[in-house]
């Protein structure tokens, strides 16, 4: 079957399209959208939190998804994107300041916003990946040390309080921090991760003679997409993806380090941070350093919400990149 080879393909070949539109519409129309922007994610959102089928569908017990006409994606990308793009935008105007308290607690409510709408459908590896953006935009925007510190605790405490009102999340925990206590539904995905990572060695089993895969490791092609990776090329394979990751975020910085003006240097640093947080989450819970999360690996992962929005921030770096070298 061709069907995730034709779709991928396909989201790609979409991906690209918008990502060139992106481009050639530059940062002063990006900075018009802004608002709008935001505003429509949160506007997804809703109906993901209330479970609104057939708008939103529950599947795998969370309505993440908006489905419209055969078209659905994941909201929550958009609102990613959109925060940061939102954040860059005030701060250029002179609108907020990351040092003042005021701007600190602007830029923490508009995260919260999303996060909580997130946590709602349940998503709470997508809340969490909201709020680790928040620390990263918070850090880019140079908010104070101290203010970071008390929000850390505050976030830590809403956090253990969200863990314990589901029991599932308990045993997904437990599983995590006891993996040998037995294989269960909790970690049944992480040891068959680890197992399909051990078994690739050094130069792996060869492409398309991986075995996790065919029925034992599930989400595969999204959510552990690097473990298949490292059965099939090794550690050889694994590395590499690492490394490439490695290159891309560097690039990202040093585009956010020269940029022109305050706009593009918070835009390509919240961009990059935000590619880095996705992928080193991906890979923390493919190696068992966190509990199993439904984090795709960017570029990678089959997921068209994800390949379309990732190469649309790519695209926003590389004209922040060229406009620089003007």
């Amino acid at each position: 079957s061709h069907h995730y080879v034709a779709g991928h393909l396909l989201r790609i070949l979409f991906g690209l399209a918008s990502a060139l539109l992106v481009y050639a519409a530059g940062p002063r129309a990006w900075k018009a959208v802004a608002w709008p922007l935001y505003a429509f994610s949160i506007a997804c959102l809703i109906p993901t939190a209330l479970s609104l089928s057939p708008i939103a569908p529950v599947v795998n017990g969370s309505s993440r998804w908006l489905v419209l006409g055969g078209f659905r994606f994941m909201p929550s990308e958009l609102a990613r994107l959109s925060y940061v793009l939102l954040t860059a935008t005030l701060i250029s105007k002179g609108q907020i300041s990351g040092r003042s308290p005021r701007g600190f607690l602007s830029l923490v409510a508009l995260a919260f916003v999303p996060a909580v709408l997130t946590v709602s459908q349940p998503d709470f590896a997508g809340c969490l990946y909201m709020l680790a953006m928040m620390a990263a935009m918070l850090y880019i925007s140079e908010a104070r040390f101290s203010h970071i510190l008390i929000l850390f605790g505050v976030i830590a405490l809403a956090a253990s309080a969200v863990l314990i009102t589901e029991e599932y999340r308990i045993d997904r925990v437990r599983g995590w921090i006891n993996p040998e206590a037995g294989v269960s539904d909790n970690n049944f995905q992480t040891q068959q991760s680890s197992i399909a990572l051990g078994s690739g060695g050094l130069l792996g089993r060869g492409l398309g003679h991986g075995r996790q895969q065919r029925g034992f490791l599930p989400e595969v092609f999204s959510d552990f997409i690097l473990a298949v990776i490292g059965e099939e090329t090794g550690l050889i394979g694994t590395t590499l993806v690492l490394s490439a990751f490695c290159v891309l975020l560097w690039t990202g910085f040093r585009i956010a380090e020269r940029a022109d003006d305050i706009f593009g240097s918070i835009l390509a640093g919240g961009i990059t941070a935000s590619v880095a947080l996705g992928s080193f989450l991906h890979f923390a819970v493919v190696t068992r350093l966190l509990p199993a999360t439904g984090i795709t690996l960017p570029l990678i992962s089959w997921g068209g919400t994800s390949i379309v929005f990732t190469l649309i921030e790519l695209a926003a770096a590389a004209r922040i990149s060229a406009e620089a070298r003007r």
